[in-house]
């Protein structure tokens, strides 16, 4: 071990320098370049979560700076936003059934979840309930520490549940055939590393990223760094402003960047802390993959939205990751994102209110 890593272990926080991020990112490139060139679906995601969260889990320091992720994170919301075309407005107004839906599946995962990190994770009981909720990884880890829940348990179980469904969903969509009811049923993985925007459109874009971070940092709106570009971005695209879309190239890093950073997570946790954060997850991704196929075919029978839709706008995966998989499957991106917005906020209003409730009943049913 380094000097610095023999620093940053003594700190009990990872080295977020320079050389790690980039050594991080590299390594991402190399996963990410290996998934494109097997044909996965979202190859450059999953190869390069693949790639950092193996070496994370045997012990190499993956670790990096919070600035590229922001940064595509914001490209993830000017994606999104471009996606809002006027005509999506006149199909707004009729959504509000299948967010009544998502509000409904989020209260039974959450329910499942809380339970079942309690009793078969016998996590505390604070540390249960932000463990147990559907909520984004990012927005659990701010939040969870000011309630003095555990954050290294918090963490691997929302970080397995979303490595298990970035994993599987795409490509259960992509094998089983049912993205033929949004599109011509195959994954579109090819990227043209020519494209370029003209500068007008460019600088719309650009200032729809810069304005949208520090305008959803300073609303503190959820997910701020997601939310504050995608919101000026719709707006942009709805008045007309620009049509343009990201180019592939930025997409292909987006995906590097969203999944090697995913793989941190898993870096120098106790063996029994991720055991049982692994275990959790699993459980939680199984249910919660469950409830939405349900709900999914509910949308599909009586809303008629299409089933894979349907399940990606209702799978508890992260913000900015399930949005990506939206785009990259070409699966209404405008509703995907909607909905998964719906939830993280629903939660991160909920979550705070609700856990005094959670606790005065741990609290008398202990005393019991």
């Amino acid at each position: 071990m380094t000097d610095t890593e023999t620093r940053a272990s003594m700190a009990g926080q990872p080295d977020h320098s320079l050389p790690y991020t980039m050594r991080t990112l590299a390594l991402g490139t190399g996963g990410g370049y290996c998934g494109y060139a097997l044909g996965l679906p979202l190859g450059w995601l999953l190869g390069a979560m693949a790639v950092t969260m193996a070496l994370a889990v045997v012990g190499v320091r993956v670790t990096a700076s919070r600035s590229p992720r922001t940064a595509m994170i914001a490209v993830i919301g000017l994606m999104v936003g471009s996606a809002f075309k006027p005509e999506v407005l006149a199909h707004v107004g009729s959504w509000w059934v299948s967010l009544t839906a998502v509000g409904a599946y989020t209260v039974i995962t959450a329910l499942f979840g809380i339970y079942v990190c309690y009793r078969v994770g016998r996590l505390a009981p604070t540390t249960a309930a932000f463990s147990g909720v559907p909520g984004g990884l990012s927005e659990m880890i701010v939040i969870a520490p000011s309630f003095g829940a555990d954050i290294r348990s918090v963490s691997m179980v929302h970080a397995t549940r979303l490595v298990l469904l970035i994993a599987v969903v795409p490509t259960s969509l992509g094998l089983s055939g049912l993205l033929a009811d949004v599109g011509d049923g195959r994954v579109n993985r090819t990227i043209d590393w020519t494209a370029t925007l003209p500068l007008t459109d460019t600088l719309v874009l650009l200032g729809c990223a810069v304005l949208g971070l520090l305008l959803g940092k300073w609303l503190r709106l959820p997910a701020a760094g997601l939310t504050g570009p995608l919101s000026l971005s719709a707006a942009a695209h709805l008045l007309g402003l620009t049509a343009a879309d990201v180019p592939g190239p930025v997409i292909a890093v987006a995906q590097i960047v969203i999944g090697a950073t995913i793989g941190q997570h898993f870096a120098g946790v106790e063996r029994r802390v991720m055991t049982t954060g692994i275990v959790l997850g699993a459980l939680l991704t199984c249910f919660s993959l469950g409830m939405a196929a349900l709900f999914a075919w509910g949308l599909d029978r009586f809303l008629d939205v299409p089933f894979a839709i349907g399940l990606l706008a209702l799978v508890p995966g992260g913000l900015p990751e399930m949005s990506l998989i939206a785009i990259s499957l070409d699966t209404d991106p405008a509703f995907v994102s909607l909905h998964h917005l719906f939830r993280v906020v629903l939660i991160v209003v909920c979550a705070p209110l609700l856990l005094p409730v959670w606790l005065r009943l741990m609290g008398a049913a202990n005393k019991d």
